[in-house]
């Protein structure tokens, strides 16, 4: 096919123009099996175009094999996401903080962590010190300390370290748990690490630590109402809890 703006605009033209369309907007999905159904999409589009117009057996095998490769990864996602098992307590954390993931990024994400049962007076975060775990409260209760003083509660339910453990920062509060609890825990530098190989996760704990700060809050201002005290007003994006 001849450059011309006649061909650019031709039907075989635009067929071309709409393999490109496809994988440019392919590039653009945050989630990993809709971009690879588009790039497949992209790639039989291709393989039109380089069979009826260009005549390319170079390009129409390229496009082949990039068709065979994102099918054989959705295939594992799929046995992956079909083969994941996971306990009550799982299922209650996930469907709760993190129902976008996919089963086989929940269950990568839990593999990571350790399912913990702790013993009351446990220490989760010391104030002023870096958190090393994230910690989710699957069961039982956790008091938040400022000095020697309560300022909050934790219930199930709850992320603890989320503000700082992506960071390093020191923990704004000492969390310690108030009964017997059930928790799951991710050590801080897996944690990144993970997040890093994986954006879809970190978006998806993104958005449940945003969820959570918020129940949080509420929690919180009722917690120091209940306890007859006076909330101090918190510096900005920094709220008063661990």
């Amino acid at each position: 096919m001849d450059l011309t703006l006649e061909s650019a605009f031709s039907t075989g033209g635009l067929v071309g123009h709409a393999s490109y369309l496809l994988l440019v907007l392919s590039m653009m999905m945050r989630g990993m099996t809709l971009l690879r159904i588009l790039v497949i999409l992209s790639a039989f589009t291709s393989i039109v175009y380089d069979t009826v117009w260009l005549k390319d057996p170079v390009g129409v095998f390229w496009e082949s094999m990039l068709v065979l490769v994102n099918l054989v990864q959705l295939a594992i996602t799929w046995h992956q996401n079909r083969s994941a098992r996971f306990s009550d307590e799982e299922k209650i954390f996930m469907e709760g903080h993190l129902p976008d993931l996919s089963m086989s990024q929940r269950r990568k994400l839990l593999n990571q962590g350790l399912w913990i049962t702790g013993e009351e007076e446990t220490d989760l975060t010391t104030e002023g010190a870096p958190v090393d775990h994230l910690v989710y409260l699957a069961s039982g209760q956790a008091l938040v300390y400022s000095g020697k003083h309560p300022v909050a509660v934790c219930d199930p339910g709850s992320f603890i370290g989320e503000m700082t453990v992506m960071n390093g920062e020191p923990a704004n509060g000492t969390v310690r748990l108030k009964t017997a609890s059930r928790y799951w825990a991710i050590e801080a530098g897996r944690l990144r690490e993970l997040l890093r190989k994986e954006p879809e996760i970190k978006n998806a704990l993104e958005g449940g630590f945003s969820r959570n700060m918020r129940d949080k809050l509420v929690r919180s201002n009722k917690f120091i109402l209940d306890s007859g005290g006076v909330r101090k007003p918190s510096p900005p994006n920094r709220p008063s809890t661990a």
